[in-house]
């Protein structure tokens, strides 16, 4: 699992507080993640999981599964995960991607978590430059 734009799985939190560590293939439609650490490109298997409430990083919006029989390939799941995040970005926003201050992320498969059956992008709406706090659906912004 590799993202693009942002990423994290630090397993210590502020003043040594124990961190929610969540499986990325365990997330929830709607979850609130603290994932700012881990570089782009970078496996990844685990992201902080926060309540909404509290301020957070990114919240995700859509799961999107793949259907290819062997690994598309780095620049095909790039390509893909933008179109189809944007395109699944406005039902849960509530206004159209190119309306929206708000912009998206998304976690895809790499070689080696393929092999292990990954199948899906994760789509997650951020607030540029911001740390969220509450929920993104239906914010219309």
């Amino acid at each position: 699992m590799s993202q693009v734009d942002q990423g994290g799985d630090s397993a210590e939190g502020v003043a040594g507080e124990e961190k929610n560590l969540v499986s990325v293939f365990e997330l929830e439609l709607g979850a609130c993640v603290n994932d700012q650490n881990t570089p782009e490109g970078a496996d990844m298997d685990a992201v902080e999981v926060v309540a909404c409430q509290q301020p957070h990083d990114a919240e995700l919006f859509a799961k999107l599964a793949l259907t290819e029989d062997s690994y598309p390939g780095t620049d095909y799941l790039i390509s893909e995960g933008g179109l189809r995040c944007q395109g699944a970005f406005g039902d849960f926003i509530g206004v159209k991607f190119t309306e929206s201050v708000l912009d998206f992320t998304y976690y895809y498969p790499t070689p080696s978590s393929w092999v292990d059956g990954d199948r899906s992008i994760y789509c997650l709406a951020v607030d540029p430059g911001l740390q969220i706090t509450g929920s993104l659906l239906g914010a219309r912004r």
